[in-house]
């Protein structure tokens, strides 16, 4: 009977320290996060065929600024300079708060036009990236239900494995499965899965480094299961707190070459 009610015990102290899938995607949202930042990213699209990778190269900045109160969580602009039949080409992302969904408009200098994107078509790929426009837009907490999978090793750091399952029907993704760094709360793994329950693509973060009070990311990798591609950003440059001005986040902004 005192071995049954010491095992019960150790148990019960093991259930209770464990986090649970909710607190620990609360801990990753709220990493401290500069007022702004800008970002000078290398892109490559790498490509099979047979044996042989294709690599395409491109060069953009990224710029965003968080918002403290109001109706915005924060604003975002993509901005591509290299190659040439890119140059020119922006996305601005205004993340809304709460549950309202984001606004999107891509600019195609070619058209001297911007296209806004609609809810539709934020499941397409974006400038042929296996990133789609849903990807590129923020997602609230609230809009996903929680549950802790269990811990493995990523990257060679330690992780809770969490199962994020949207609360309402839409939307490209039936579930998300993150990883998220023990120690650090940083995200080092994301596997989607679409429509079907099928795994479709993965983002992988293998690398991060603390600058100040900030985490950056310094390498991403989004893979698409379905057709062998991927997209590699390496961070070559970062700035923060610049005390960016709103009107860089605006529809006339984004049409300045």
């Amino acid at each position: 009977m005192t071995r049954l009610i010491i095992f019960i015990y150790l148990l019960s102290a093991f259930l209770t320290a464990q986090p649970t899938g909710r607190a620990i995607m609360e801990k990753l949202d709220q990493i401290k996060k500069p007022i702004d930042i800008q970002t000078q990213l290398k892109m490559t699209l790498i490509s099979m065929k047979g044996k042989k990778e294709r690599r395409r190269s491109r060069e953009l900045t990224s710029i965003e600024k968080k918002y403290e109160d109001g109706k915005f969580k924060s604003k975002s602009l993509l901005r591509f300079s290299k190659p040439k039949e890119v140059k020119g080409t922006g996305f601005l992302t205004w993340d809304k708060v709460g549950s309202n969904p984001d606004d999107q408009w891509l600019y195609l200098p070619a058209l001297k036009k911007v296209k806004r994107i609609r809810t539709k078509e934020k499941g397409r790929s974006f400038m042929g990236t296996d990133f789609s426009y849903e990807d590129l837009s923020g997602r609230n907490l609230d809009a996903d239900e929680y549950e802790l999978l269990g811990e493995e090793s990523i990257h060679g750091s330690s992780c809770y494995k969490v199962e994020a399952k949207p609360k309402e029907k839409g939307g490209q993704y039936s579930s998300r499965i993150v990883w998220v760094e023990k120690h650090n709360s940083l995200m080092k793994r994301v596997v989607f899965f679409n429509k079907k329950g099928d795994r479709f693509k993965i983002l992988d973060i293998p690398d991060h480094v603390k600058n100040g009070d900030y985490w950056t990311a310094t390498k991403m990798i989004m893979k698409n299961l379905k057709n062998n591609h991927r997209t590699e950003l390496d961070v070559l440059k970062v700035d923060y707190d610049q005390e960016l001005k709103d009107n860089v986040f605006t529809e006339s902004f984004l049409k300045r070459l």
